[in-house]
């Protein structure tokens, strides 16, 4: 296992080393200390945000039939829930409907033939969350068919814009300084937005921002967007108020908290795997309405819900297994693109699969879901970090009928026909941009730290980075030449984990090393160690999580 590390100006206190790492050389306490306040950006810098404001107002005021278009993954189910939300509780406005597509008959995105049942059901206005930026044919369509059409979206347009009445992204806003809102963070401006057109007054429009942000959290941590600026902000209060301020949450939510029963204060982590994968399960597997339902009902209908997105959910993950057990066996690990297309995956799990393949094999990967009866083979790609996943789609955009996606991952569909050449030239591409200076892993440690910096009163400083997440990972720290004084086996059978007591220069320090317990045998006396420094919650005082021994 090889490191690098990236600050070793030891002059420096490690917190300043910590500080320089994430490019913060000013406004040191609103990073440590963010709030919504001084962090939240003025929603009228999005482009559109105007029009889409006053043509919403209007379309109230004519008592219109408004459609919020969702995408069925966790921010699109997060972003629909409180758009509508807002219209029917705070707004009192009844004629708002949430409709999402199908993603094993309709794939991703607004189809033309969700406009024309919506044409059908009498809806004037559509409103996209979290998706849309892409749809030009469709609001094309919608204009021939008299449905006004309302874009809100933060992923990467194309060269051209859709025609519609207005178009809200941060990613084609000049003037927007922050790129990496979420879908539910545009949602959330066009809430903001409106609520400053409102009489509403100072007092309820807090209790507002204050209902909404724990959702608004979830989404943008669950969606893996950058925990930076306005997103730092808005993560920072959501988690505040699921753990201090429960009397705020939406009633569903907190029934679906009290459900999983989580003991500790609820952070990143338990919504990257407990909150965010329960939520995605109903999209991914069988209807993002099942999803939705759990924040829209509360006591013993909500209930129903959540047992039954439970067993979906654990569905899930025996499929996700099973897919990728069969990927391992297509994938050529001699190609610098691991690619791998079966009628038999589970088009729900396909980007679970591409994503697990990179990160075991540091490689960019695409897993097709190939559908015959239908002509069309659509695939998840995932990149690692030195590689640029939707720049290699947009390079071969011509091969292909929809695509979408972002750096770090996309999703594409082609015709059969041209499945193979697509692959022969995508693999071509990474051959040409992947040097093999890029295929070699190397772990990330932020600083060395000594033991005479050993000091409880500086590691709760540590704790203000969180929260922790996608630009803003938690410290890893090496911690060198440790003596090893004693072993405990914590636990039994495979899950046991290593206690290890352990002399430091002049502090005798702890490391737990997490499902470890069988390597014992296998210590030196003397080692070096990559971890993390964590709060001992039990005992008092700090100790290492131990995540690599160099050298071993």
């Amino acid at each position: 296992m090889k490191y690098t590390l990236l600050n070793e100006e030891y002059q420096l206190p490690f917190v300043e080393r910590l500080l320089r790492i994430r490019n913060i050389t000013s406004e040191i306490e609103t990073f440590l200390q963010p709030s919504f306040g001084n962090t939240r950006r003025d929603p009228f810098l999005l482009n559109d945000m105007e029009k889409a404001v006053q043509h919403i107002i209007q379309a109230m005021k004519n008592h219109d039939k408004i459609m919020i278009f969702g995408d069925y993954d966790v921010d699109g189910i997060t972003s629909s829930y409180c758009l509508y939300k807002f219209f029917r509780y705070f707004l009192k406005y009844p004629n708002v409907s949430i409709r999402y597509p199908s993603r094993k008959e309709d794939g991703y995105g607004l189809k033309i033939k969700h406009l024309e049942e919506m044409k059908k059901q009498g809806v004037h206005l559509v409103i996209t969350v979290d998706n849309g930026i892409t749809s030009i044919e469709e609001a094309f369509y919608a204009k021939t068919i008299g449905i006004d059409l309302i874009i809100t979206d933060h992923h990467h347009p194309l060269n051209d814009l859709p025609p519609a009445i207005a178009v809200v992204n941060p990613c084609c806003s000049p003037k927007y300084p922050f790129k990496g809102l979420a879908g539910v963070g545009v949602a959330f401006k066009l809430i903001m937005a409106m609520l400053t057109k409102s009489t509403i007054d100072t007092k309820k429009k807090n209790q507002i921002f204050n209902f909404f942000l724990p959702i608004v959290a979830i989404g943008t941590v669950a969606d893996v967007v950058p925990l930076l600026d306005e997103n730092r902000g808005i993560v920072k209060k959501g988690l505040e108020l699921i753990n201090h301020f429960p009397e705020t949450l939406p009633p569903s939510l907190k029934g679906f908290l009290s459900y999983l029963n989580i003991k500790n204060p609820i952070d990143t982590y338990h919504i990257g795997f407990m909150i965010g994968p329960r939520i995605n399960a109903g999209g991914r597997m069988q209807s993002p309405y099942d999803s939705l339902n759990i924040l829209l009902h509360e006591g013993e209908e909500q209930l129903a819900f959540l047992e039954k997105i439970d067993v979906i959910n654990t569905d899930r993950k025996k499929i996700q297994e099973q897919g990728v057990k069969v990927a391992e066996k297509m994938i050529n690990l001699e190609s610098n693109l691991l690619f791998a297309r079966s009628e038999e995956f589970h088009e729900g799990v396909i980007g679970i699969i591409a994503g697990r393949l990179t990160e075991k094999y540091h490689k960019p990967s695409m897993i097709f879901k190939v559908e015959p009866e239908k002509g069309l083979a659509s695939a998840s790609l995932r990149g690692p970090e030195y590689f640029n996943v939707i720049d290699m789609i947009l390079a071969h955009e011509h091969f292909l009928e929809r695509y979408g996606g972002h750096k770090g991952a996309g999703g594409l569909t082609v015709k059969i026909e041209k499945l193979e050449l697509l692959c022969q030239k995508m693999q071509a591409y990474c051959s040409d941009k992947i040097q093999d200076t890029d295929l070699e892993k190397i772990m990330l440690v932020d600083t060395k730290l000594f033991p005479h910096e050993w000091k409880g009163e500086d590691f709760g400083l540590i704790e203000q980075f969180a929260p922790f997440g996608e630009g803003n990972e938690e410290p890893h720290f090496l911690f060198e030449e440790l003596e090893v004084c004693r072993i405990e086996k914590v636990g039994k059978n495979w899950w046991a984990h290593l206690k290890v007591y352990a002399q430091w220069g002049n502090q005798l320090v702890h490391v737990l090393f997490w499902w470890k317990g069988g390597q014992s045998e296998q210590l030196p006396s003397k080692m070096s160690v990559i971890g993390k420094v964590k709060r001992d919650t039990f005992n008092g005082g700090w100790y290492i999580e131990g995540e690599e021994i160099v050298g071993l």
